[in-house]
């Protein structure tokens, strides 16, 4: 067991010690062993983890897969773009950015992705 982490569990049976607040003691559920709750309370804990921690506890699959997003970022450095004459939701600038792309099935209608040149402002719509 790590020395790090010995404060919590029991040295005699290694059960997770119960802690007794009105008492002010941790308790060993399964042996007689007693600590004082003052001989532990200036110990810090600090846990860490990440989405990947996540999906592999709950066994998820990710909503977008590491080589789609390659493709998505090869995709949107080629990408061309052309002007609407349209203003700005945010800021009112007259004269938008569009390009589209197909991201549903190819039965279904393009994604168009705008951007104000002025605020840098970005929404998409689907056709």
């Amino acid at each position: 067991m790590a020395q790090q982490k010995a404060w919590m569990f029991c040295p005699i049976s290694g059960a997770l010690l119960e802690y007794d607040i009105r008492n002010a003691v941790a308790v060993c559920p399964l042996s007689t062993f007693r600590k004082d709750l003052a001989d532990i309370q200036d110990i810090k804990t600090e846990h860490k983890c990440n989405m990947d921690d996540y999906r592999k506890r709950f066994n998820l699959e990710p909503l977008v897969k590491a080589k789609e997003d390659e493709e998505m970022e090869e995709l949107m450095q080629g990408r061309s773009r052309a002007t609407v004459d349209e203003d700005c939701p945010e800021c009112g600038h007259h004269g938008l950015e569009f390009y589209t792309m197909q991201l549903r099935s190819a039965d279904e209608g393009q994604t168009v992705f705008y951007e104000c040149p002025d605020c840098g402002h970005k929404w998409s719509q689907n056709t």
